[in-house]
């Protein structure tokens, strides 16, 4: 079957020593009762967000009868030729100095999943992908491992997870924090702490912090955050000492807004260097854009629709498949799924 063409010529030979036979198809036709082309087609329809039984509705409605099991065999195809090429690139692709890691969770037959996911922060392409209880342990240092050392990395981008602090430090990679989630993450505290001083409450006993003082603060903090001055650790460390005297209510007690506030600051102060490693690097922006847009393209918005996966080799083989076709969107070929 070929939306194309309704018959090619194949040429059948027979070795005149041993007497075996064997037939040579045209590129693009093989022993199969579809053509790559319809293979192909049926691939791309699913991954453009159509549904199986959508692609086979479709495929019926121009006079091409095949069933929502075969499209679904074609995609699963398509996704094991695509793992075999990305791990054919990632053993012998050359250096990618930097690298990002984040990852999102999806159902497997009901139960909750994590997809960690590492790639190229230049490029956006995917490296390496683990399906795994959760984004914490052993796991997902094996893969960080793994693809660190195949491809021979420098820098490790990630939020501010602590499993991925430990990752860099166990492979020797630098580490740089996504300055947006930081950014996002303090705007979002720095609101909640202003909230929470409208409600009146003294400070602490022996703290002599006025409500204005706190506010300038945490002004200064976002600030700081935002635009990642040079000075930047001088001046953490200023207000640290402005703050290391408050300390920690007892167990059952509500954490006061200075408390909260310094454990901000030394959070910050402590983490600065890995904050601002892009500075000191060509080619980094600083953030883990690159393992978002992926996790939000090429495995979120294809998840939306569907109720769940029922194998963890379908993830492995649809995102994949997936990420391989859309970071070369516009301008990616097919054919090499079919060789």
């Amino acid at each position: 079957m070929d939306p194309r063409y309704q018959e090619v010529t194949a040429f059948r030979y027979k070795c005149l020593k041993c007497g075996r036979t064997f037939r040579n198809y045209p590129v693009g036709v093989s022993g199969a009762q579809q053509s790559d082309l319809l293979k192909a087609m049926s691939v791309l329809l699913y991954v453009l967000g159509l549904s199986y039984g959508a692609v086979e509705d479709f495929m019926v409605a121009i006079g091409i009868a095949i069933c929502k099991t075969t499209v679904y065999n074609n995609v699963q195809e398509a996704g094991v030729a695509s793992r075999q090429l990305q791990r054919g690139e990632v053993e012998g692709g050359g250096k990618r100095p930097v690298i990002g890691t984040d990852g999102t969770y999806v159902k497997v037959k009901g139960e909750k999943v994590c997809i960690q996911v590492v790639v190229d922060d230049g490029s956006g392409e995917l490296l390496g992908l683990n399906v795994i209880a959760s984004e914490s342990g052993e796991e997902v240092l094996e893969l960080l491992q793994d693809v660190g050392e195949k491809v021979k990395a420098e820098v490790l981008v990630s939020d501010d997870l602590g499993a991925y602090k430990e990752g860099a430090e166990e492979t020797g990679m630098e580490h740089q924090i996504c300055r947006k989630h930081v950014k996002d993450n303090v705007d979002a505290l720095s609101d909640e702490l202003r909230e929470q001083l409208k409600e009146g409450k003294p400070p602490p006993k022996g703290v002599e912090l006025s409500e204005a003082q706190l506010v300038e603060d945490l002004e200064q903090i976002q600030g700081l955050v935002a635009k990642r001055p040079d000075d930047g650790s001088e001046q953490l460390e200023r207000l640290y000492h402005r703050y290391k005297g408050v300390r920690q209510p007892p167990p059952g007690h509500r954490h006061s807004v200075c408390y909260r506030t310094r454990m901000l600051i030394t959070r910050l102060w402590d983490r600065w260097t890995q904050l601002t490693l892009d500075k000191e690097r060509e080619g980094m922006d600083g953030t883990n854009n690159s393992c978002e847009r992926l996790i939000s393209w090429w495995i979120k918005e294809h998840y939306r629709t569907m109720r769940g996966y029922k194998r963890t080799e379908s993830i492995e083989n649809l995102v994949t498949l997936t990420s391989r076709m859309g970071i070369r969107s516009g301008h990616y070929d097919m054919t090499e799924l079919y060789v």
